[in-house]
């Protein structure tokens, strides 16, 4: 399974042409200002939603990216940002808080945003900033709009989702799990130990979506994980190309070196596996989107660590989190 995702019979899927009418549909993108989240706005906007939000931290950069997407799309629909700072949970709070005021419905919900590999450092409330920022600041974020998500599955024609990054660099976590008692640390400089805490936050994000589906799919609500695929100008490329992380970083460099030449080159094919998964046809058959599952590009499941479809390290996830977060709950 560790490198079954080099392997694969793909979803045929165009971003131009395989995304139906989004007329009248809310869709909330975390991150939306940059790489991945950017191409996602950019593929959407031209599908008639009713509105699209940015929830991202820097202003500027995020307004300039606005502006760029509504010079490329004649008739564009409008698009907003809303401050969020993954790290802080009050910031996550405060975005939730006016996105639900600004609407009345929310259809697809990306928590697309993310880091890799920063500094050892801590969010605002002491957690460790990789499990913190990617997955803890997501699951207040999911939390709080729950309320949204659900009041749009009784709406005429109503179909829910929400769509979770991950990354098949939670193979990463070598075994080792979440390991709970170290998230309220910074941790060690040490490469490989930084490379542990981004795949524990990636293996959290999936543990999520599983638990999330198992909690609200018979309610209407679709959530599922992806693997973008490795993109040449992305960050496993640019991690492994170019330092010396000793053994770990052979095995590394040989597989961002090697899974662009068989998966995707950059964003506009990155994208899709995320696209896919927000409109594709639900169901449980090859090419259709399950609830709960993590998948590669595009649409092919059963390709993440084993640790990843372990239902009780799910709800233990889900619980920890839950008493994290309390004090942020409305």
């Amino acid at each position: 399974m560790l490198f079954g995702f080099l392997s694969r019979s793909t979803v045929d899927f165009n971003t131009t042409t395989s995304i139906p009418s989004l007329n009248g549909k809310v869709i909330a993108i975390t991150g939306g200002n940059a790489g991945l989240g950017y191409e996602t706005v950019l593929r959407l906007a031209p599908h008639n939603p009713s509105h699209i939000y940015i929830l991202s931290r820097n202003a500027s950069t995020t307004n300039a990216a606005i502006s760029s997407i509504q010079s490329q799309i004649a008739n564009c629909c409008p698009i907003t940002h809303i401050p969020l700072d993954l790290s802080d949970l009050s910031s996550v709070a405060s975005c939730a808080a006016e996105l639900q005021n600004r609407e009345e419905r929310l259809d697809i919900l990306f928590l697309n945003a993310g880091i890799m590999l920063v500094p050892p450092a801590l969010t605002a409330q002491g957690y460790e900033i990789q499990f913190g920022t990617n997955h803890l600041g997501h699951f207040l974020l999911a939390q709080l709009l729950l309320p949204l998500l659900k009041h749009t599955t009784t709406l005429p024609d109503a179909d829910v989702r929400v769509v979770v990054l991950s990354s098949v660099g939670m193979i990463f976590t070598y075994g080792r799990g979440i390991e709970y008692e170290g998230l309220g640390e910074a941790g060690s400089a040490f490469r490989a130990a930084g490379l542990y805490r981004y795949a524990r936050s990636k293996l959290c994000n999936a543990l999520f979506a599983r638990e999330f589906a198992g909690r609200y799919s018979g309610e209407g609500i679709t959530c599922v994980a992806v693997h973008p695929g490795v993109i040449s100008t992305g960050l496993w490329r640019e991690t492994f190309g170019e330092r010396d992380w000793g053994l770990l970083g052979e095995v590394g460099r040989w597989v961002a070196m090697r899974v662009p030449v068989v998966g995707f080159e950059g964003v506009e094919s990155g994208v899709r596996g995320q696209l896919w998964a927000a409109v594709g046809k639900l169901g449980k058959g090859r090419g259709e989107v399950e609830g709960g599952e993590f998948y590669t590009p595009v649409g092919v499941k059963g390709q993440g660590s084993w640790a990843c479809y372990d239902g009780e390290e799910a709800k233990r996830l889900w619980g920890w989190s839950e008493k994290a977060v309390e004090g942020y709950m409305r």
